[in-house]
């Protein structure tokens, strides 16, 4: 699948991952073909980086004289996308990453927020096919022409408001959360809503009204933190 990012340039170049976060070495030679993946806790290696490098994907735009230039590069694709060893392309003309042998799901991700400032979260029943228990944004699988209509659709089934009970406020840039050979592609949205008295159906046991600190003190589905991050105001989008 492909995995869009922030173009860097420098062409295009195939290999392997190679988890470079920690390593200070500079040295490439743990597999051949490396493409070295940066997450923000290594964000440049001391040593110069060995010519054998394919590709460097970073977490973040790089800083200025970080070696994004002499290679294929593409920044703004957390590090836990990514598994040591697996074959990978990166396209940085394009800012575009390609992981073989990874299934993509499309899904939406729908953040209810009350005038106080609280957020709805919903915990996934045991009927569920995934994520069984955690806590969860009003979510379901793209099926509809656009993610926008997904959204309402499932604004209406999981709390039983209708569209004119909620107003759209926010698209988040998309956001993708790994499990095993999948990636969720994640389309985020925040609403304000209008009525706040929510109906649940089979797929949830509990509702909350938390504030959006709540998120990382609960076993959530996967990366529903940046998926809130990509919709939430602009004082909360940090942590």
């Amino acid at each position: 699948m492909e995995l869009a990012g922030l173009s860097l340039g420098g062409g295009r170049g195939a290999g392997r991952v190679h988890l470079a976060s920690g390593e200070r070495s500079g040295s490439a030679r743990s597999s051949p073909d490396p493409v070295w993946v940066v997450d923000r806790e290594d964000r440049s290696p001391s040593a110069p980086l060995d010519r054998t490098i394919r590709g460097i994907v970073f977490d973040e735009p790089p800083g200025a004289g970080e070696p994004s230039r002499r290679f294929a590069a593409v920044a703004g694709l957390p590090a836990d996308l990514f598994r040591e060893g697996e074959p990978v392309e990166v396209d940085g003309d394009r800012g575009v990453v390609v992981l073989e042998g990874v299934r993509e799901i499309p899904v939406v991700t729908a953040f209810l927020r009350r005038d106080d400032g609280r957020i709805l979260l919903l915990r996934r029943s045991a009927r569920v096919g995934s994520f069984q228990g955690r806590w969860a944004g009003v979510s379901g699988f793209l099926e509809d022409p656009t993610a926008e209509t997904q959204a309402y659709r499932e604004i209406q089934e999981e709390t039983g408001l209708a569209r004119q009970d909620v107003e759209l406020e926010v698209v988040g840039r998309l956001v993708y959360a790994r499990d095993g050979a999948t990636i969720y592609t994640v389309h985020p949205f925040r609403f304000r809503a209008v009525r706040t008295e929510v109906r649940l159906d089979w797929e949830h046991t509990e509702a909350e009204w938390v504030d959006p600190t709540a998120i990382g003190e609960r076993t959530t589905v996967p990366n529903l933190d940046r998926a809130w991050r990509s919709v939430a105001p602009p004082r909360l989008r940090k942590g």
